[in-house]
């Protein structure tokens, strides 16, 4: 029986010159495996998410088994998770299908379990590796019991166990009766499914079983391009030992509160060299990276370099943030003074090797590309900074098979060019075909095949690499996202006692109070009233006190604005004037207000996130407006934005150091002081901003995937 079925389906995106499917026509049964192939940009997650009802073709038709409710993982998995503790997260489907607390412990626990989270059931969601995200959104979404299972490249990041689990998962799920549907570009995980799709500029070049797909070397070529011949052949040992050192860590160590990631390590790397790091999903590589990079300024241990290594971060979307391809590749290049032809023959040369040709992509608008394609700007803008010792982490995730061997015969190629490669994989046979390859495992042990005995000339011949010194900048996020993020497990107090309806309607009489025009001595009473709810909420002194002190620099900046162009009013009595400057009695009870407020709304939000789940928040709006359900007004829109402000505020932080960390890399922060900083700041907003909107509505359909309604 047919589960989905499209007829002649064309969509194009806002802008876009072409469209992204051309007259689609595809069935789909009940009970099929199915796999969506094509390479990058060819339309698989474009049709994926139009399968899942995410948007209308423009012509066509879509008609889909009543009662029908599919389920699609999406490709950032990062926008798919709701909640900010793992277990919440899991349990938030099916409690708006309205199970028993006992059946919604059950699924939770189940689906856990079966993507290997168990043993992260009550950290928080952002503290999770890329890989152990992309577990958490497939099991929010298996918890549903979808008719139609819709997987985005679930296993890209993940290691190769880990994605043996998935696979294994999605069969056995498969072989119950469910229906799926998988977008991927790894041939084994394919040629699983029963029924092969193939994608070619947003059209199907074929469809049929996966018997015939293979015996089809045409398009099976096109589609894997089986040719190694790209995997140049790694240095001998003998090669290896007569090239220089170029980088020296020497007992690096980092923990988290309550969890070490590692302890001790020490290696060389050499010029002119590849190293491949591989390692399960979540065991640090990303953050060693980081603190190789000098992103990260909280490890113990000593780094030496030729100069500072420069890291193309795992996350290729947030390290956009120009409205152009060529201007992002440039921005980092630019701030290392390179200028006119230069800077744009550095530009072409960059995006050539990262597999972006110039006169196809120089004017391509950054958000419109794939996810494939947003990867290879990402590494482009990396290459145009021409530094010594050059850090990727997973460049190939995402890629179709003739993109990752073409990003991996650039490594090789700039390796070959003196340059000094590390990069993280979980495919082996691009570890194999480094020159060198590190496993975590026995990096840790300190039984490596690369810890020769090179760290007695480095002290003489590298400069010591501190950690960066704008990097207290993401130290600072991180401690504000953890101000206003609750806890694992809400403490026990008379506000978290409260009714969801009630918790929602003090907050929002509390917010009202503190926001509306008054008196001083009215906002004096606010305040006190906010420190009484945060401490009958057992919200942390210390929590609060911290996120104050980092938001009242700004506020005391701002304020100063206020006193140089807010009006001086023609009652106010004049305290003080230099040229411009004036001091007027409203003036200065403005400004106590400012100081009174902000600490108040600082308390109000981290005390309410801190003792209510997302759930509440959402059940507690729901009953609130229900009255005007009743008059036809669209109360859901009115929580969803609810959800989405709560669920972005530690959202948004995560983005914005993304975002800083990138322009950090490339040198944004470098030269700044004072008030440059804040002309610095510019670039920072505008892609946020952007990021902000994407992600609203992203997480609308995460929400909406979820059955909420």
């Amino acid at each position: 029986m047919n589960l989905l079925e499209l007829k002649k389906i064309t969509y194009k995106y806002p802008l876009a010159e072409q469209p992204a499917l051309k007259n689609i026509n595809l069935s789909i049964q009940e009970g099929e495996f199915i796999t969506l192939l094509g390479t990058n940009g060819s339309g698989k997650s474009t049709l994926a998410r139009l399968m899942a009802g995410f948007f209308k073709p423009d012509s066509g038709s879509l008609e889909r088994k009543d009662d029908s409710v599919p389920g699609i993982v999406f490709q950032q998995p990062k926008d798919q998770i709701v909640a900010s503790v793992v277990e919440r997260d899991t349990a938030f489907g099916p409690q708006n299908l309205d199970m028993t607390p006992d059946e919604i412990e059950l699924r939770t626990i189940e689906c856990l379990a079966l993507t290997g989270l168990s043993d992260r059931a009550v950290s928080r969601t952002f503290e999770l590796s890329l890989g152990q995200t992309q577990r958490l959104a497939l099991s929010g979404i298996l918890a549903l019991f979808p008719d139609l299972l819709i997987l985005d490249e679930v296993t890209a990041m993940l290691d190769p166990a880990s994605r043996e689990e998935i696979i294994k998962l999605v069969q056995m799920w498969n072989e119950k009766g469910h229906t799926v549907v998988q977008v991927t570009h790894d041939a084994d995980e394919a040629l699983r499914a029963k029924r092969i799709v193939v994608l070619e500029k947003g059209a199907v070049i074929f469809d049929g079983p996966t018997e015939s797909f293979v015996q089809n070397q045409e398009i099976v070529k096109k589609v894997f391009d089986d040719n190694s011949s790209v995997y140049k052949k790694p240095l001998s040992q003998e090669e290896l030992l007569q090239k220089e050192v170029s980088f020296s860590v020497e007992n690096l160590s980092f923990s988290y509160p309550g969890r070490k990631v590692f302890k001790d390590l020490s290696f060389t790397l050499r010029k002119g060299t590849l190293t491949a790091l591989t390692g399960p999903s979540g065991c640090g590589k990303s953050t060693l990276f980081e603190c190789l990079s000098g992103l990260n300024c909280e490890y113990s241990g000593k780094i030496y370099a030729q100069d500072r290594p420069v890291l193309a971060l795992q996350e290729s979307e947030a390290s956009l943030f120009e409205t152009y391809a060529a201007d992002d590749v440039a921005f980092g290049a630019k701030n290392r003074g390179v200028e006119g032809k230069a800077l744009l023959e550095r530009v072409k040369s960059s995006m050539e090797k990262a597999g972006l040709p110039f006169k196809d992509f120089a004017d391509r608008h950054t958000f419109e590309l794939s996810g494939g394609e947003k990867r290879k700007l990402s590494v482009a803008g990396i290459i145009a900074l021409d530094s010594p010792v050059l850090i990727f982490d997973e460049p190939t995730a995402g890629l179709d098979p003739q993109s990752r061997k073409m990003m991996l015969s650039t490594l090789q190629n700039l390796a070959r060019e003196g340059k000094t490669v590390l990069f993280s994989t979980h495919r082996m046979e691009e570890a194999d075909a480094a020159d060198i390859h590190m496993d975590w495992k026995s990096l840790c042990t300190n039984d490596s095949t690369i810890q020769q005995d090179g760290h007695k000339e480095t002290k003489d011949k590298l400069q010591e690499m501190p950690p960066l010194k704008n990097a207290s900048i993401l130290l600072s996020l991180s401690k504000a996202g953890q101000a206003l993020t609750a806890p694992p497990q809400i403490p026990d107090s008379p506000v978290s006692r409260l009714p969801a309806t009630l918790k929602v309607a003090l907050f929002l009489l509390l917010a009202v109070l503190v926001i509306i025009p008054a008196p001083l001595w009215f906002c004096g009473l606010c305040l006190l009233a906010c420190i009484i709810y945060a401490a009958s909420a057992k919200y942390p002194a210390k929590k609060a006190l911290s996120a104050i002190a980092k938001i009242l620099p700004w506020f005391a900046f701002f304020a100063l604005i206020q006193f140089a162009f807010y009006s001086v009013g023609n009652d106010s009595k004049e305290l003080f004037r230099w040229k411009w400057f004036i001091v007027t009695q409203a003036k200065l009870e403005n400004l106590l207000k400012t100081f009174i407020r902000a600490p108040s709304v600082i308390l109000l939000i981290g005390t309410f996130i801190f003792s209510t789940e997302e759930r509440e928040i959402l059940d507690g709006m729901t009953a609130i407006l229900s009255p005007f359900a009743k008059i036809k007004i669209p109360v859901r829109y009115a929580v969803l934005v609810t959800g989405i402000i709560f669920r972005f505020i530690p959202l948004l932080l995560d983005e914005m150091s993304a975002i800083v960390k990138t322009q950090i890399i490339r040198g944004a922060f470098a030269k700044a002081r004072g008030f440059g900083k804040l002309k610095i700041l510019v670039p920072l907003f505008v892609p946020l901003i952007l990021q902000t909107f994407r992600k609203a509505q992203n997480l609308a359909d995460a929400l909406t995937a979820r059955y909420f309604s």
